[in-house]
């Protein structure tokens, strides 16, 4: 298949391009691709066709057995997709629009997950420092076990812990 721009060379870049709705195909030899990427073809709004540039500049394919990623390139600092993973930082803001498709494996890599879950802490109870507060955690749970009877329609149990807490609140008036 020829280019579609020079219809000399043998075309070696092959995209789909969608704009509002409208699919069209495109392809392009190696030089007529890296010359559209000079022109400012990509759109700046669109992130994915920064990615598409990057690989369209390179001109290079699945078919000659290399692998494409290495040549995306971002337009404003110039980082490439293969620096990104070894050095582990963005060049620039512009660089999560270029390589933001293509970094969910390498956070997986790095992190273990390509989803960010925050800070996890333990579970420990810390232990009361007052018999006071020690009261207190024990009228928390028992309005939990509370709450937890009255759903299971376990009344008996629940009258239970109601007179516990009861008990423990007319304890805990009586100290203060």
């Amino acid at each position: 298949m020829l280019c579609e721009n020079c219809k000399e060379r043998e075309a070696t870049v092959h995209f789909t391009e969608i704009m509002n709705g409208r699919v069209q195909k495109h392809h392009l030899c190696k030089e007529c691709a890296a010359q559209m990427e000079m022109m400012g073809y990509a759109s700046n709004e669109v992130p994915f066709v920064k990615l598409l540039t990057g690989m369209l500049a390179a001109g290079q394919t699945q078919e000659q057995g290399e692998n494409p990623l290495q040549y995306v390139r971002c337009p404003k600092c110039g980082m490439t997709y293969e620096e990104f993973t070894r050095v582990g930082k963005f060049g620039c803001a512009e660089c999560i629009d270029v390589f933001g498709p293509l970094i969910g494996d390498h956070m997986k890599k790095l992190h273990g997950s390509d989803t960010h879950t925050g800070k996890t802490y333990t579970k420990e109870k810390m232990q009361p420092e007052t018999k006071q507060e020690q009261e207190q955690q024990d009228i928390e749970a028992l309005k939990l076990r509370l709450k937890e009877a009255v759903m299971l329609e376990n009344f008996e149990a629940a009258a239970k812990y109601r007179d516990e807490i009861k008990a423990l609140q007319a304890k805990e008036e009586h100290n203060a």
